[in-house]
């Protein structure tokens, strides 16, 4: 368990702000498009 536990504490030290701004830039790209996609106010099979 402590070994698991170093490693967990070296990986999150490499993390910097670069990558957490990476990572929110994708989220929202990847957001806006799903959103993008969204159909809108339709009723299948209405008049």
């Amino acid at each position: 368990m402590n070994r698991v536990t170093r490693i967990l504490s070296l990986s999150a030290a490499k993390i910097t702000p670069q990558h957490i701004q990476l990572f929110l830039l994708i989220l929202a790209l990847s957001l806006f498009v799903l959103g993008a996609g969204a159909p809108g106010d339709t009723i299948i099979g209405g008049r």
